[in-house]
């Protein structure tokens, strides 16, 4: 073996010497290029290896879902804007309904979320929770009620001929509150309905039941209260995580600092972020009410009754073993997998984000992997392929040792 001079084993060791640097010198410039490299939006600035809106740029948007006077959180905005030197909006248009869908496109740097459903979608889109909403009343109860002459004596008097209002799919004591109390019985279900109308209805004899959050109705006389609920937390104040973290903790500082008159017409205060997984348990069961197929929230009507079940709870559940090929977003609340089994059936498997984010499942990792579903009922589609709607996190999971070889 021919053994190297010291003069070539000198040249090979700065050679490698020198690729090292080299390579070193790459990296880092690489790594400065990566820092400096501008947002792909004009209207975002990078920190590190992110994006964030840039402020200097667009203004700070404040949300309040359902705002009964958006001039109550004007002073709130005129006192942010002086304090940073920035412009500050307050979103003063956006109807109830689209609240979740402000939140989850991250249109609001700011959400006063006023409800606890809207506070669960702000969690299961990486909102930053710093303050309670109505401070004072950090829990309330929602109550059915009926009029004060009225026959209706408890929940067990409700027959097919009942007839019911109730509010919006995104309230907890107007909806999800009496849907989940009222499972499994029959009568008639109008929605949409606010609550004040829906007081009307009920005072005027041209509805039998309502539902309200219990403080409002407590008082009147010309009502009466069949079921009270457990406690609701309540509302609180959330940063959008398209702001960056120096930014999210100015305004945190600010808004927690700010004067007491402001906070109080601002109707927030300094408090933990109250626990939801109560409440999304709730709303899970009432998610399963609304995906059977009777059980349409645009059809509900007080002239039809309708079961508040499905008709299929008594068919025989599956479990169902396959691979994930691909997923879909169906809205930006809803996901679906396509999944296909060893006997090459298809299945398409509809979840929402809030329940992949209780199993916890990402998407993304969840291609090429296999999953077990547990305790569903499949519907066939007009393609031949199945459908099942995910309701509860213990009927999705990975599998790790599973094979459609």
């Amino acid at each position: 073996m021919q053994l190297l001079s010291k003069s070539q084993n000198k040249v090979l060791i700065l050679s490698a010497i020198s690729l090292a640097i080299a390579l070193a010198i790459s990296g880092s410039i690489f790594k400065i290029w990566q820092l400096n490299k501008p947002c792909s939006n004009k209207s975002e600035k990078r920190v590190g290896n992110n994006c964030y809106k840039n402020l200097l740029v667009t203004p700070l948007v404040i949300g309040i879902a359902s705002p009964p006077k958006t001039d109550n959180y004007d002073t709130l905005a005129t006192y942010l804007q002086n304090k940073l030197n920035l412009k500050v909006e307050i979103d003063r248009n956006t109807p109830y309904r689209q609240n979740s869908q402000r939140i989850a496109n991250k249109e609001w740097d700011i959400a006063f979320t006023r409800s606890p459903i809207f506070s669960i979608v702000a969690e299961d889109n990486n909102y930053l929770g710093i303050a309670t909403m109505y401070p004072d009343n950090p829990y309330y109860r929602a109550a059915l009620y009926v009029r004060a002459d009225s026959d209706i004596q408890s929940i067990a008097d409700i027959n097919s001929n009942t007839t019911i209002a109730l509010g919006s799919p995104e309230s907890a004591p107007t909806f999800h509150l009496p849907i989940y109390t009222l499972y499994g019985k029959s009568l008639r279900i109008g929605t949409g309905y606010s609550p004040t109308k829906a007081r009307e209805l009920v005072k005027s004899g041209q509805v039998d039941i309502a539902s309200s959050r219990y403080d409002l109705i407590k008082d009147d006389s010309q009502l009466r209260i069949i079921h009270i609920s457990k406690a609701i937390p309540g509302a609180g104040v959330y940063l959008s995580p398209k702001l960056s973290q120096e930014d999210r903790g100015k305004i945190n500082d600010i808004l927690l600092n700010a004067p007491g008159e402001i906070r109080a017409k601002a109707n927030y205060g300094v408090g933990k972020i109250p626990d939801y997984n109560e409440l999304k348990k709730i709303i899970v069961r009432t998610e399963s009410i609304l995906s059977c197929p009777e059980f349409k929230v645009n059809s509900l009507s007080l002239e039809k009754t309708v079961n508040v079940f499905c008709k299929e709870q008594n068919q025989q559940q599956k479990t169902i073993q396959g691979q994930v090929t691909e997923y879909t977003v169906l809205t930006s609340e809803s996901i679906e997998f396509k999944v296909i089994t060893p006997a090459k059936e298809v299945y398409r498997i509809v979840v929402s984000r809030q329940t992949l984010n209780q199993i916890p499942l990402n998407p993304i990792n969840a291609v090429d992997q296999s999953v077990q579903l547990k305790n569903v009922i499949p519907k066939r589609l007009g393609d031949g392929s199945w459908q099942v709607v995910i309701t509860a996190p213990d009927q999705l999971a990975l599998l790790s040792d599973f094979s459609l070889d």
